[in-house]
């Protein structure tokens, strides 16, 4: 058994590192201009390129969560509706690269 969690901790930690190297040598992309379609409340899609906020954590868009008084509500939902929401009162979206996201 232990053997077993092993490999799969040094298989993991090689793609981990294959994932870095990749990310130190591939060019950088430039900044996009576009229409965003929102994919969750912290992530758009611009011409098929999938863009994560920096520096955003929303709940993920079928996530639930519990308010005060213990309802559950579809945070996810609402966060992406708010985006949404946002994003159509400041189209189009104009986004700069700051880091590749795991």
């Amino acid at each position: 058994m232990l053997a077993i969690a092993n490999t799969q901790f040094v298989v993991e930690r090689a793609d981990a590192v294959q994932s870095t190297i990749t990310n130190w040598t591939e060019q950088l992309p430039g900044p996009m201009r576009g229409r965003a379609s929102v994919i969750d409340g912290d992530t758009v899609e611009i011409a098929g390129q999938r863009i994560r906020f920096n520096g955003i954590d929303a709940p993920e868009d079928r996530q639930y969560c519990d308010d005060a008084k213990g309802f559950e509500y579809p945070c996810g939902r609402r966060a992406a509706a708010a985006l949404d929401t946002f994003l159509a009162a400041s189209r189009p979206l104009h986004c700069t690269f700051v880091d590749r996201d795991r």
